[in-house]
Protein backbone atom coordinates (compact mmCIF):
# COMPACT_ATOMS: atom_id res chain seq x y z
CA UNK A 1 0.00 0.00 0.00
CA UNK A 2 1.38 3.85 -0.80
CA UNK A 3 1.26 6.31 1.24
CA UNK A 4 0.37 9.93 0.68
CA UNK A 5 3.08 12.34 1.98
CA UNK A 6 1.39 14.21 4.50
CA UNK A 7 0.58 18.06 2.73
CA UNK A 8 -0.91 15.81 0.57
CA UNK A 9 -4.01 14.49 2.49
CA UNK A 10 -6.25 16.81 2.40
CA UNK A 11 -10.00 16.37 2.81
CA UNK A 12 -10.96 17.53 -0.53
CA UNK A 13 -8.44 14.32 -1.75
CA UNK A 14 -10.01 11.64 0.56
CA UNK A 15 -13.69 13.00 -0.43
CA UNK A 16 -12.26 12.42 -4.31
CA UNK A 17 -10.76 9.32 -3.92
CA UNK A 18 -14.42 8.06 -1.72
CA UNK A 19 -16.30 9.62 -4.85
CA UNK A 20 -13.92 7.50 -6.95
CA UNK A 21 -14.57 4.25 -5.24
CA UNK A 22 -18.47 4.58 -4.96
CA UNK A 23 -18.77 5.40 -9.04
CA UNK A 24 -16.49 2.05 -9.18
CA UNK A 25 -18.83 -0.48 -7.18
CA UNK A 26 -21.75 -0.73 -9.94
CA UNK A 27 -18.70 -2.18 -12.75
CA UNK A 28 -17.17 -4.15 -10.06
CA UNK A 29 -20.65 -5.54 -9.06
CA UNK A 30 -21.47 -6.10 -13.00
CA UNK A 31 -18.75 -7.28 -13.65
CA UNK A 32 -18.35 -10.29 -11.14
CA UNK A 33 -22.35 -11.03 -11.93
CA UNK A 34 -21.47 -11.61 -15.83
CA UNK A 35 -18.36 -14.04 -14.46
CA UNK A 36 -20.94 -15.99 -12.10
CA UNK A 37 -23.31 -15.65 -15.25
CA UNK A 38 -21.11 -17.13 -17.59
CA UNK A 39 -20.49 -20.33 -14.71
CA UNK A 40 -23.65 -20.86 -13.82
CA UNK A 41 -24.85 -20.84 -17.90
CA UNK A 42 -25.83 -24.49 -17.43
CA UNK A 43 -26.59 -24.61 -13.40
CA UNK A 44 -29.52 -22.47 -13.86
CA UNK A 45 -31.36 -24.66 -16.39
CA UNK A 46 -31.27 -26.65 -13.64
CA UNK A 47 -31.99 -24.44 -10.95
CA UNK A 48 -29.76 -22.41 -8.55
CA UNK A 49 -29.36 -22.82 -4.76
CA UNK A 50 -27.15 -21.52 -2.41
CA UNK A 51 -26.03 -24.07 -1.36
CA UNK A 52 -25.09 -25.00 -5.33
CA UNK A 53 -22.55 -24.23 -6.83
CA UNK A 54 -20.27 -24.59 -10.27
CA UNK A 55 -16.79 -25.29 -11.78
CA UNK A 56 -15.63 -24.79 -15.29
CA UNK A 57 -12.29 -24.29 -17.13
CA UNK A 58 -10.24 -25.41 -19.81
CA UNK A 59 -7.90 -28.53 -19.90
CA UNK A 60 -4.54 -28.36 -21.51
CA UNK A 61 -1.23 -30.21 -21.94
CA UNK A 62 1.01 -29.09 -19.64
CA UNK A 63 3.75 -28.53 -22.34
CA UNK A 64 2.12 -26.69 -25.11
CA UNK A 65 -0.33 -25.53 -23.50
CA UNK A 66 -2.79 -27.60 -26.45
CA UNK A 67 -5.54 -28.14 -25.22
CA UNK A 68 -6.77 -31.74 -24.52
CA UNK A 69 -10.38 -33.37 -26.23
CA UNK A 70 -13.09 -35.07 -24.01
CA UNK A 71 -10.57 -35.25 -21.42
CA UNK A 72 -12.08 -36.81 -17.92
CA UNK A 73 -12.49 -34.61 -14.88
CA UNK A 74 -12.69 -35.65 -11.60
CA UNK A 75 -13.92 -34.05 -8.63
CA UNK A 76 -13.36 -35.99 -5.38
CA UNK A 77 -15.14 -33.96 -1.69
CA UNK A 78 -12.62 -34.07 0.71
CA UNK A 79 -14.12 -35.73 3.75
CA UNK A 80 -14.50 -34.00 6.56
CA UNK A 81 -15.36 -34.72 10.21
CA UNK A 82 -19.16 -34.43 11.50
CA UNK A 83 -20.21 -33.75 7.93
CA UNK A 84 -21.36 -36.70 5.22
CA UNK A 85 -19.20 -36.92 2.42
CA UNK A 86 -21.02 -36.50 -1.71
CA UNK A 87 -20.39 -39.03 -3.86
CA UNK A 88 -17.24 -37.77 -6.85
CA UNK A 89 -18.72 -36.31 -9.97
CA UNK A 90 -16.99 -37.25 -13.09
CA UNK A 91 -17.55 -34.92 -16.33
CA UNK A 92 -16.17 -34.81 -19.37
CA UNK A 93 -14.38 -32.06 -21.64
CA UNK A 94 -15.69 -31.05 -25.03
CA UNK A 95 -14.05 -31.19 -28.22
CA UNK A 96 -12.10 -27.87 -27.65
CA UNK A 97 -11.21 -29.37 -24.47
CA UNK A 98 -13.79 -27.43 -22.02
CA UNK A 99 -15.72 -28.90 -18.97
CA UNK A 100 -18.14 -27.77 -16.77
CA UNK A 101 -19.59 -29.06 -13.49
CA UNK A 102 -22.72 -27.66 -11.92
CA UNK A 103 -24.51 -28.61 -8.99
CA UNK A 104 -21.87 -29.31 -6.50
CA UNK A 105 -22.31 -28.98 -2.57
CA UNK A 106 -20.78 -25.45 -1.26
CA UNK A 107 -19.11 -24.86 0.92
CA UNK A 108 -16.69 -28.29 0.51
CA UNK A 109 -13.09 -28.71 -0.12
CA UNK A 110 -12.95 -30.52 -3.03
CA UNK A 111 -9.88 -32.13 -4.74
CA UNK A 112 -9.94 -31.69 -9.12
CA UNK A 113 -7.94 -33.74 -11.19
CA UNK A 114 -8.01 -34.23 -15.31
CA UNK A 115 -7.49 -37.45 -16.91
CA UNK A 116 -6.55 -37.88 -20.96
CA UNK A 117 -5.37 -40.82 -22.25
CA UNK A 118 -4.62 -42.96 -19.10
CA UNK A 119 -2.48 -39.63 -18.05
CA UNK A 120 -3.77 -37.99 -14.92
CA UNK A 121 -2.89 -34.85 -14.44
CA UNK A 122 -1.86 -32.71 -11.26
CA UNK A 123 -4.61 -32.38 -8.40
CA UNK A 124 -5.59 -29.41 -7.65
CA UNK A 125 -7.40 -28.55 -4.09
CA UNK A 126 -10.58 -26.07 -4.28
CA UNK A 127 -12.67 -25.06 -1.78
CA UNK A 128 -16.41 -24.26 -3.08
CA UNK A 129 -17.57 -21.21 -1.19
CA UNK A 130 -18.60 -19.53 -4.87
CA UNK A 131 -18.48 -20.49 -8.75
CA UNK A 132 -15.23 -20.62 -10.28
CA UNK A 133 -13.26 -21.32 -13.20
CA UNK A 134 -10.68 -23.80 -12.71
CA UNK A 135 -7.80 -24.65 -15.53
CA UNK A 136 -6.27 -28.18 -15.43
CA UNK A 137 -3.64 -29.32 -16.97
CA UNK A 138 -1.73 -33.05 -17.76
CA UNK A 139 1.87 -33.54 -18.27
CA UNK A 140 1.59 -35.63 -21.78
CA UNK A 141 5.18 -35.40 -21.90
CA UNK A 142 7.91 -33.08 -23.70
CA UNK A 143 6.15 -31.94 -27.05
CA UNK A 144 7.20 -32.70 -30.12
CA UNK A 145 8.58 -30.11 -33.45
CA UNK A 146 7.20 -31.63 -36.91
CA UNK A 147 7.62 -30.24 -40.23
CA UNK A 148 4.83 -31.60 -42.88
CA UNK A 149 5.96 -31.33 -46.53
CA UNK A 150 3.03 -32.06 -48.74
CA UNK A 151 4.18 -32.97 -52.42
CA UNK A 152 2.27 -34.46 -55.36
CA UNK A 153 2.69 -38.40 -55.99
CA UNK A 154 3.42 -37.56 -59.89
CA UNK A 155 6.35 -35.34 -60.02
CA UNK A 156 7.16 -34.20 -56.41
CA UNK A 157 5.93 -30.68 -56.71
CA UNK A 158 5.15 -29.09 -54.00
CA UNK A 159 1.33 -28.52 -53.23
CA UNK A 160 1.15 -24.69 -51.93
CA UNK A 161 -2.68 -24.23 -49.93
CA UNK A 162 -3.41 -27.84 -48.91
CA UNK A 163 -4.56 -27.62 -45.37
CA UNK A 164 -3.63 -30.11 -42.91
CA UNK A 165 -6.14 -30.99 -39.80
CA UNK A 166 -5.32 -32.99 -36.48
CA UNK A 167 -7.64 -34.64 -34.75
CA UNK A 168 -8.61 -35.30 -31.84
CA UNK A 169 -7.13 -32.36 -31.11
CA UNK A 170 -8.03 -28.95 -32.78
CA UNK A 171 -5.25 -27.68 -34.47
CA UNK A 172 -5.00 -27.26 -38.72
CA UNK A 173 -2.99 -25.24 -41.00
CA UNK A 174 -2.31 -24.25 -44.83
CA UNK A 175 0.84 -24.89 -46.67
CA UNK A 176 3.21 -22.45 -47.62
CA UNK A 177 4.52 -22.26 -51.37
CA UNK A 178 7.20 -24.49 -50.91
CA UNK A 179 4.09 -27.36 -49.24
CA UNK A 180 5.60 -26.91 -45.97
CA UNK A 181 3.84 -26.56 -42.69
CA UNK A 182 5.17 -26.85 -39.33
CA UNK A 183 3.49 -27.85 -35.80
CA UNK A 184 6.52 -26.77 -33.39
CA UNK A 185 4.34 -28.12 -30.11
CA UNK A 186 2.36 -31.35 -30.67
CA UNK A 187 2.01 -33.13 -27.12
CA UNK A 188 3.30 -36.72 -27.70
CA UNK A 189 0.46 -39.43 -28.52
CA UNK A 190 -1.45 -41.04 -31.37
CA UNK A 191 -3.42 -39.02 -33.63
CA UNK A 192 -5.17 -38.94 -37.19
CA UNK A 193 -4.19 -36.43 -39.84
CA UNK A 194 -6.11 -35.30 -42.86
CA UNK A 195 -4.83 -33.60 -46.02
CA UNK A 196 -7.20 -31.61 -48.40
CA UNK A 197 -6.36 -29.72 -51.43
CA UNK A 198 -8.76 -28.87 -54.06
CA UNK A 199 -7.04 -30.59 -56.60
CA UNK A 200 -6.19 -33.84 -54.60
CA UNK A 201 -7.86 -36.66 -53.40
CA UNK A 202 -7.95 -36.54 -49.46
CA UNK A 203 -5.28 -38.36 -47.62
CA UNK A 204 -5.67 -39.54 -44.04
CA UNK A 205 -2.97 -40.98 -41.63
CA UNK A 206 -2.10 -42.53 -38.35
CA UNK A 207 0.66 -40.40 -37.07
CA UNK A 208 2.50 -41.64 -33.38
CA UNK A 209 3.86 -39.31 -32.10
CA UNK A 210 7.05 -39.06 -29.73
CA UNK A 211 8.11 -37.29 -26.41
CA UNK A 212 10.34 -34.73 -27.71
CA UNK A 213 10.20 -36.12 -31.15
CA UNK A 214 11.94 -33.80 -34.36
CA UNK A 215 11.32 -34.78 -37.64
CA UNK A 216 9.94 -33.85 -41.07
CA UNK A 217 7.26 -36.02 -42.70
CA UNK A 218 6.58 -36.03 -46.18
CA UNK A 219 3.02 -36.89 -47.61
CA UNK A 220 1.94 -37.60 -51.46
CA UNK A 221 -1.31 -36.79 -52.88
CA UNK A 222 -2.78 -37.93 -55.70
CA UNK A 223 -4.74 -36.32 -58.55
CA UNK A 224 -8.06 -38.43 -58.32
CA UNK A 225 -9.26 -40.46 -55.39
CA UNK A 226 -9.15 -44.03 -57.15
CA UNK A 227 -8.29 -47.32 -55.31
CA UNK A 228 -4.22 -46.92 -55.19
CA UNK A 229 -1.94 -48.97 -53.37
CA UNK A 230 -1.30 -46.63 -49.98
CA UNK A 231 1.24 -43.93 -50.00
CA UNK A 232 3.33 -44.58 -47.51
CA UNK A 233 4.19 -41.34 -45.15
CA UNK A 234 8.30 -40.77 -45.22
CA UNK A 235 10.40 -39.40 -42.21
CA UNK A 236 13.01 -37.30 -44.49
CA UNK A 237 15.85 -37.31 -41.74
CA UNK A 238 16.26 -33.68 -42.22
CA UNK A 239 16.16 -31.33 -38.91
CA UNK A 240 12.84 -29.33 -39.30
CA UNK A 241 13.97 -26.49 -36.92
CA UNK A 242 16.58 -25.54 -40.31
CA UNK A 243 13.80 -26.96 -42.48
CA UNK A 244 11.95 -23.93 -41.35
CA UNK A 245 14.53 -21.48 -41.16
CA UNK A 246 15.66 -22.13 -44.74
CA UNK A 247 18.91 -23.81 -43.86
CA UNK A 248 18.57 -26.42 -46.42
CA UNK A 249 17.66 -23.76 -49.34
CA UNK A 250 20.22 -21.69 -48.75
CA UNK A 251 22.79 -24.89 -48.39
CA UNK A 252 21.84 -25.79 -52.04
CA UNK A 253 21.94 -22.37 -53.39
CA UNK A 254 24.66 -20.62 -52.09
CA UNK A 255 28.14 -22.44 -53.87
CA UNK A 256 30.73 -20.04 -51.89
CA UNK A 257 30.11 -21.10 -48.07
CA UNK A 258 30.12 -23.53 -45.73
CA UNK A 259 27.10 -25.60 -43.70
CA UNK A 260 27.16 -28.50 -41.30
CA UNK A 261 24.25 -29.87 -39.21
CA UNK A 262 25.00 -31.39 -36.04
CA UNK A 263 25.44 -35.28 -37.18
CA UNK A 264 27.80 -33.66 -39.82
CA UNK A 265 30.25 -31.36 -37.46
CA UNK A 266 30.07 -34.07 -34.39
CA UNK A 267 33.60 -35.08 -35.47
CA UNK A 268 34.84 -32.03 -34.08
CA UNK A 269 32.97 -33.01 -30.37
CA UNK A 270 36.51 -33.66 -29.12
CA UNK A 271 37.11 -29.76 -28.59
CA UNK A 272 33.60 -29.79 -26.07
CA UNK A 273 32.55 -26.24 -27.40
CA UNK A 274 32.55 -24.34 -30.46
CA UNK A 275 35.34 -21.93 -30.43
CA UNK A 276 37.76 -24.34 -32.00
CA UNK A 277 35.66 -25.27 -34.05
CA UNK A 278 35.11 -21.39 -34.95
CA UNK A 279 38.10 -21.15 -35.27
CA UNK A 280 38.43 -22.73 -38.81
CA UNK A 281 35.19 -20.96 -39.98
CA UNK A 282 37.21 -17.39 -39.05
CA UNK A 283 40.16 -18.48 -41.08
CA UNK A 284 38.53 -19.35 -44.11
CA UNK A 285 36.26 -16.30 -43.37
CA UNK A 286 38.86 -13.79 -41.72
CA UNK A 287 37.04 -10.42 -43.57
CA UNK A 288 34.20 -8.80 -41.80
CA UNK A 289 32.19 -11.04 -39.63
CA UNK A 290 28.47 -10.99 -38.21
CA UNK A 291 27.45 -13.86 -36.40
CA UNK A 292 23.86 -14.48 -35.73
CA UNK A 293 22.43 -17.00 -33.19
CA UNK A 294 19.16 -18.53 -33.80
CA UNK A 295 18.79 -16.08 -36.43
CA UNK A 296 19.39 -12.80 -34.14
CA UNK A 297 22.70 -11.10 -33.36
CA UNK A 298 25.30 -13.19 -31.02
CA UNK A 299 26.11 -9.33 -29.25
CA UNK A 300 22.69 -8.67 -28.25
CA UNK A 301 22.38 -12.48 -27.24
CA UNK A 302 25.63 -11.79 -24.41
CA UNK A 303 27.97 -12.97 -26.64
CA UNK A 304 30.29 -9.95 -26.45
CA UNK A 305 33.17 -11.48 -28.95
CA UNK A 306 33.58 -14.54 -30.86
CA UNK A 307 35.78 -16.08 -28.05
CA UNK A 308 32.71 -15.82 -25.58
CA UNK A 309 30.95 -18.75 -28.15
CA UNK A 310 32.86 -20.59 -26.30
CA UNK A 311 29.90 -20.89 -24.20
CA UNK A 312 27.56 -22.91 -26.75
CA UNK A 313 28.56 -26.23 -26.00
CA UNK A 314 28.59 -29.12 -29.06
CA UNK A 315 25.59 -30.76 -27.90
CA UNK A 316 23.76 -28.01 -28.39
CA UNK A 317 23.84 -27.26 -31.90
CA UNK A 318 21.71 -27.90 -34.72
CA UNK A 319 23.67 -26.47 -37.44
CA UNK A 320 26.41 -23.77 -38.68
CA UNK A 321 26.47 -22.03 -41.96
CA UNK A 322 29.03 -19.43 -42.82
CA UNK A 323 29.52 -17.28 -46.59
CA UNK A 324 29.48 -13.99 -47.50
CA UNK A 325 26.74 -11.76 -46.42
CA UNK A 326 25.62 -10.34 -50.08
CA UNK A 327 24.51 -14.19 -50.31
CA UNK A 328 22.37 -13.63 -47.22
CA UNK A 329 18.94 -13.40 -46.68
CA UNK A 330 17.21 -9.95 -46.96
CA UNK A 331 17.82 -8.12 -44.10
CA UNK A 332 21.02 -8.79 -43.01
CA UNK A 333 21.89 -5.49 -43.65
CA UNK A 334 20.43 -4.17 -40.63
CA UNK A 335 23.30 -5.59 -38.35
CA UNK A 336 26.08 -4.48 -40.08
CA UNK A 337 28.55 -1.91 -38.39
CA UNK A 338 28.78 1.78 -39.67
CA UNK A 339 30.88 1.46 -42.22
CA UNK A 340 30.57 -2.02 -43.27
CA UNK A 341 29.04 -3.29 -46.76
CA UNK A 342 27.57 -6.35 -47.57
CA UNK A 343 30.76 -7.36 -49.95
CA UNK A 344 33.11 -6.83 -47.16
CA UNK A 345 31.72 -9.01 -44.40
CA UNK A 346 30.94 -12.37 -43.76
CA UNK A 347 28.25 -14.05 -41.66
CA UNK A 348 28.23 -17.18 -39.57
CA UNK A 349 24.86 -18.16 -38.43
CA UNK A 350 24.74 -20.74 -35.61
CA UNK A 351 21.30 -22.83 -34.98
CA UNK A 352 21.02 -24.36 -31.59
CA UNK A 353 18.82 -26.49 -29.35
Amino acid sequence: MRFLPNSLRTGSMRLALAGALFLSLPGLLMAQDEEKKRVLRICERMGTSDLEVGIEGLVRDKESGTPLPHASVQIRYRPERGRSTPEMVTVEADEKGRYQACGLAAFHDVRVRAIYSSVRGKQQEVTLERSQFVDLEVDLGKSAFLVFSIVAAANGEPVEGAQVTWSPISLAGVTDSLGRISFPAIPPGMYGLTVDHIAYASREEKISVLTEETAEYRVELITDAIAVAPIEVQITGRDPYLLTSGFYERRATIEDGYFGTYPEIKRYQMFRTLFQFKRELTIRFRRNRIVLLNGRPAKRLGYDNIRSLNEIEFERVRGIEAYPCNDAPPGIARYLPMGISLVDCNLISIWTW
